[in-house]
């Protein structure tokens, strides 16, 4: 991808996020503590270490790292979940913490600057995943633990391509949810051994989720008609289904914990 392409997604990202950061906010899947604490725990966290939060949104699981290490950097691309971020932190009292805007494809930092490098629920957004991917790995010390957690799409490429078509009607920033195949691949290009990888399920209603990403309303009619069609045959890897005359459905997430093979 050129650089003007991907300073044109960013202001794209930049623009949907502002316009969608209240929404965002409330969904639970951002602000759970137990999830985060999961995180914090899997990436084997102490009082000693920096971190970096990359894509840190407004920045909870940045400030949840921050109740372990010893210092704690998030770094996004949006102002207004910058400003939210550091808000939040200023209210919790933490003074180990900081934000900065930035680009995750082009980290501003030196190399082996941070023991722990996290990045949650953001790689469905990025147009080079590998690029960012080096990136985290760059910035990371020699041993330290590289963190992705971010949904998964199907192995199966027809259901992968469905899934991924509902998600950018929803949120035109959404660039392609990847399958474990496809994230395993790119650890073995770029030389990350997997040290844990545990998967969990995240549920939702339809409505509720559509809002997040705040489509028109011909958009959402149209996620409607695909989730709907999915039903009987699973055509987008989605598990939907209908409770109480709702629809609903699920992501499949998981925790990637990596280290640089020696």
């Amino acid at each position: 991808m050129q650089m003007n392409e991907s300073r044109e997604h960013i202001d794209d990202i930049r623009d949907q996020f502002t316009r969608q950061a209240d929404a965002y906010v409330r969904m639970a899947q951002t602000t759970n503590d137990r999830g985060l604490r999961r995180l914090v725990s899997l990436a084997s966290a102490t009082a000693k270490q920096r971190a970096l939060d990359v894509a840190c949104g407004p920045g909870f699981l940045t400030m949840a790292f921050a109740g372990t290490c010893g210092s704690v950097v998030g770094l996004d691309a949006t102002d207004e979940f910058l400003t939210r971020a550091r808000d939040e932190a200023a209210r919790r009292g933490l003074e180990n913490i900081r934000f900065q805007k930035g680009d995750a494809g082009h980290l501003p930092f030196d190399d082996a600057s941070f023991d722990i490098v996290s990045c949650r629920a953001a790689f469905h957004h990025f147009p080079g995943p590998a690029r960012v991917l080096a990136e985290m790995k760059r910035v990371a010390v020699p041993g330290g633990r590289v963190l992705i957690a971010d949904m998964l799409a199907s192995d199966e490429p027809a259901k992968a391509k469905y899934h991924n078509r509902v998600e950018r009607l929803c949120d035109p920033t959404h660039v392609c949810a990847l399958s474990a195949a496809e994230f395993e691949a790119l650890f073995a290009e770029l030389g990350l051994e997997i040290l844990e990888q545990p998967r969990s399920t995240l549920d939702y209603e339809l409505d509720d989720w559509i809002s997040h990403g705040g489509p028109s309303a011909e958009e959402a009619r149209e996620i409607h008609e695909l989730m709907g069609a999915s039903i009987e045959n699973d055509l987008s890897g989605l598990n939907v289904r209908r409770e109480a005359g709702r629809l609903h459905f699920s992501h499949t997430a998981v925790a990637y914990v990596l280290q640089a093979r020696s």
